[in-house]
This record gives structure tokens, sequence and C-alpha cells, in this order.
């Protein structure tokens, strides 16, 4: 079996998470197949580079699709390679496509990936299958784009590393209580609302706090303002994006996690995933992919989207536990991340992938 794998992320070495699960996904296809072959993109930013990086990739694309023979072409994010592959298709029409959507594939997050939606939506009609990473973005999918339910698979996003995102034992001082936040600072990722709510909660705990924030992007600078603004950079650990093998250590550090985001596109919420896994219960939002894993009162809590009181409230709740009671929510995160073990999904893509290239 010969696979192409297209995305337009990957690692590199200076941004090991961008990307992370396209490289997963590629080392569960290995588990099928050796015969794999890659066209990626690693993340630049410089404008004038990125635009010649996106022109080589383009040609590559069109030109491996015209001249060489897959079984099966599996492409991980749609909007920004759909062109290329459109026009392949044209003179190629025997070409076996499978799109793996993705949160800003289906709810664009600025107005150029708005202006893809078109080829998005032509894309998809031409797929052979379509691959999405929940329920709840299937049900999205078909809906939004008139596709035939059983045209649509789930695979969750690579799944996670449960040999590697796991509890271990280690020092850290029991008398300080630490909330965890992992994920880019964007636009409506809730980096803003997990500080207001950390600042809301701080004030009225009875015990010593602390902010892990992971995570970079567009908006740092508008971060950093804000932790000044509400006097708490003594009391919140900021890193940029880690590689997983450093992550998880923070995350064993965590007493619970915050996902606080407000896009509708959070198709999973692998994050929270990894948390739980690491035995860390997850105090996220109502919304999207998230509500696929998260059970109010079992492994964690539900705030309202955009509130950050409400995570406030949530986070003291929590910690008003008991110890034994905050015992059985680690215990039931752990146990509710093993639907989503690497080795299963595993096991589960090399099954789908006997349906797929058929």
């Amino acid at each position: 079996m010969k696979i192409l794998v297209i995305a337009n992320m990957f690692p590199s070495k200076k941004y090991p998470s961008y990307g992370i699960f396209v490289k997963n996904h590629v080392q569960l296809l290995k588990s099928a197949t050796d015969d794999i072959d890659t066209i990626t993109m690693k993340k630049e930013v410089s404008r004038l580079k990125k635009l010649w990086r996106y022109l080589i990739f383009y040609f590559r694309i069109f030109f491996t699709l015209v001249f060489r023979k897959y079984d099966l072409v599996y492409l991980h994010y749609a909007s920004h390679s759909s062109l290329p592959i459109i026009w392949a298709k044209f003179l190629n029409r025997d070409i076996n496509l499978v799109v793996n959507l993705h949160g800003s594939d289906v709810f664009p997050e600025n107005a150029f990936q708005e202006r893809l939606q078109k080829w998005v939506t032509r894309l998809l009609k031409q797929a052979n299958h379509v691959v999405v990473p929940s329920d709840y973005f299937k049900e999205t999918v078909v809906e939004r784009y008139h596709l035939a339910s059983e045209r649509v698979l789930i695979s969750p996003s690579g799944g996670v590393n449960r040999d590697l995102f796991a509890p271990r034992e280690i020092d850290k001082d029991e008398a300080v209580f630490r909330v965890g936040y992992v994920g880019r600072i964007d636009i409506d990722k809730g980096w803003d609302d997990a500080l207001h709510g950390f600042a809301e909660f701080k004030q009225q705990s009875n015990r010593a706090v602390e902010l892990l924030m992971i995570g970079s992007g567009k908006e740092n600078q508008q971060k950093e303002a804000l932790i000044q603004t509400l006097g708490i950079q003594a009391d919140v650990r900021c890193y940029d994006l880690l590689p997983q093998e450093e992550l998880v250590g923070l995350y064993n550090e965590m007493d619970v996690f915050v996902f606080p985001s407000r896009r509708k596109g959070e198709s999973l919420g692998l994050v929270g995933i990894e948390a739980m896994a690491c035995g860390v219960p997850v105090i996220g939002s109502a919304i999207a992919g998230i509500k696929g894993y998260l059970v109010e009162g079992e492994n964690g809590y539900f705030t309202e989207v955009g509130n950050a009181h409400s995570i406030a409230e949530k986070l003291l709740q929590f910690q008003a536990h008991s110890k034994v009671e905050k015992q059985q929510f680690k215990h039931n995160a752990f146990s509710s991340a093993t639907p989503y073990d690497k080795l299963q999904v595993q096991k589960d893509m090399v099954n789908m992938l006997a349906v797929l290239v058929k």
C-alpha cells in the first residue's frame, strides 16, 4: 500500500509543537505500511519566505499527483492545500483522496480563510472520504457541506501517547495549588479568560496558587500586558510551546487544567486529553469537541464560554474538594483518556485504511 500524506503544518526544531499531530499521524500510518511519502511545510514567520515556500509546496503537490500513483492520498488541512489538488484531480481523476478536516477548515479564523471556503467545499465534493476528529465535528461537517454521513469517518487526531503522557512522581511544593493552561496565545483561545479567571480565583483562595501558562502566538504582547495589569506576574510562570517530552513534566505539576476556548472550531481539544492522561482534571468551556470527553462533576467541570468569573467559580469549587474527592477526579480523568490511547487509535486507523483504499 503506497500512501502520500500532504500537510502545510509539520514540526521543526524551532517550532517542535507546530503540526505535531500530523507527525504523530504519519507514525500511525507507518504501522500499516512503510511505503509513505510526505509533502509538508514547516512554520515560516517571514511573509516573503512563506509565500515562496507555498509556491514550492503547491508545485510539489500538483506534479506529484499528476505523475505518480498512490493507493491513497491523505490530506491534512483542506483550506490551504485545496487548489493544487483540485487542479491535479482535473487531470487525474483516479486519485483516491481522503481529506482530514481540522478546526479552521470549517470555521475560518480570518477573512482569507473565509475566501478559501469555496475551494474547501469543492474539494470535499471530490474527496472519496473525509476524516474528522470527533462526533461533534462529524455532525457539523455533514450538515455544513451536505455530505453523506457514511463518507465521513472519525479518528481523533493521532490520539495520545499514554506511555509519554502519564502520571509521574515529581518533586513539587504541595502547599501551592497549580492551575495549568496549554495552547496558542491567539484570538478566541481563551488565554485572556484564563488570566482573568485565575486572578479572581487568587483573590478568593485561602492557599498559595500559581498558573502555569504554556504557549505562544500572535497575542503574546497582549498576554504580558494583561499579566502586568492584573498584578499577577509573581504568580504566573510562562513558557513558549514546548516539545511533548518537556510538556509532560509540567502537566504533572498541575492540580487542574483550564481549557477556556471560545472557538466552535475546537474540533477535539487534544491538550485536554493529554492533561487527563496525566491524571489532571479539566475545567473547560462547554463548547465543541471538549463536550465529547469532559463529564461534569466526574473528570472536571464545564464553564460558560467566555466567562472568566465562571472559571474562577469552578476553580474554587474544585479546590474546596477533599483530598479523597480530588483523587477520584484524577482517577476519572486518567480513565477518560483511555479511548484516545495512541495504540487504540492506531489499531482503528489500520482497520479504517481497509475502507479508505477500496
